[in-house]
């Protein structure tokens, strides 16, 4: 997903978009990543899309069952539920990721002259990346 690219989807899934940290996942695609599964199985391959449920799609995956074998895919998607765990990569800064999802959904530069709602949102962003801001330090 490129960085004009805003979230599209129902709006029960913009919901869960911007009010949990799904964002941190959807920056995940096209990243090689481990996800663990509700069986004790897990997933290894490259996300190349999330939705807003935290369905994934997988390129190249393997499949590792409890018993140890392998099964490698072209292509395989995981429903969120049935997702426990997902790796986050050591070299991935969680919080300037987050920082950055946030800013590029809710700064958009096409937007219309500002309402009264729209200022308030936009001053709650503003004082919840002071917040995350200072998290950092």
């Amino acid at each position: 997903m490129s960085d004009a690219a805003l979230f599209i989807g129902t709006p029960q899934e913009k919901f869960f978009y911007h009010n949990t940290l799904l964002c941190v996942v959807n920056s995940l695609q096209g990243k090689n990543v481990t996800v663990d599964l509700r069986n004790d199985t897990y997933v290894c391959g490259l996300i190349e899309l999330v939705d807003g449920f935290m369905n994934i799609s997988f390129k190249n995956a393997i499949y590792c069952d409890p018993q140890g074998n392998e099964f490698a895919f072209d292509n395989l998607f995981i429903h969120g539920r049935n997702i426990r765990y997902v790796h986050i990569p050591e070299n991935m800064s969680l919080l300037s990721t987050i920082r950055h999802e946030v800013s590029k959904k809710f700064y958009k530069p096409h937007m219309k002259q500002l309402t009264e709602k729209t200022r308030k949102t936009k001053k709650a962003v503003m004082q919840h990346m002071k917040v995350v801001a200072s998290l950092n330090t």
